[in-house]
């Protein structure tokens, strides 16, 4: 249970204070530890701008935040921890009250249900939801996970899929810890205007990286 009362309410400093209290307790410990997991207040912003946090109540000009935006936070970032990422992760924090938010945010992906999203978005949480089962389970069970095993039993189905094209692509070091993949389909700018536009659009990206960063 996350101890924290049902009125708390805070600013978003702290939040972000309280929500980094909590995370070295619910992250896996091989991560808790590390200052990248932290989050900070440009980083719940994003969150916010993306859908994947409730805004929060205005009284005048200072957001407040409550237990809810908090076990919120918690869970996104759980759920991020286990591996879940894009649709998969809006879908098991989608339509989520306290209570479940709660939940998912202790137990993790385990606790997380497959949303209305693509089959292959459901395949892969029920997919990381075993292996996160398995990690949990006996030391017997987890010793037979790093036995040798034929390749085709060690992939779930949707994995297999005889029907999926392989993409080929080009790693571009552009400077020493930043690089691009290319695929082979990508569709390159033509004009002026459309570099300009990619461009602006690989500086925002960075932008993001940098903000989850820091």
């Amino acid at each position: 249970m996350i101890d924290v009362q049902a009125d708390w309410s805070g600013g978003i400093e702290a939040l972000v204070e309280e929500a980094n209290l909590w995370l070295a307790r619910l992250l896996p410990a091989d991560r808790a530890s590390r200052p990248k997991d932290e989050v900070n207040p440009r980083l719940v912003r994003h969150y916010t701008t993306q859908g994947l946090l409730p805004a929060p109540r205005r009284e005048g000009r200072d957001a407040r935040y409550g237990r809810l935006h908090l076990v919120a936070l918690l869970a996104l970032r759980r759920l991020m921890a286990d591996g879940l990422s894009g649709r998969a992760l809006t879908a098991a924090l989608g339509g989520q009250d306290e209570a479940g938010l709660e939940q998912l945010a202790l137990e993790g992906i385990v606790a997380a249900d497959v949303g209305p999203s693509s089959d292959d978005d459901n395949e892969a949480l029920r997919y990381l939801r075993q292996l996160s089962v398995m990690e949990v389970s006996s030391p017997a069970r987890v010793s037979r996970l790093s036995a040798p095993v034929p390749a085709h039993a060690a992939l779930p189905d949707f994995l297999l899929g005889s029907q999926r094209k392989v993409s080929q692509t080009t790693r571009v070091v552009v400077r020493p810890d930043l690089e691009l993949q290319i695929g082979q389909d990508f569709g390159w700018p033509e004009t002026e205007s459309e570099w300009r536009a990619l461009l602006k659009e690989l500086g925002a990206t960075l932008r993001d990286v940098r903000g989850q960063q820091e």
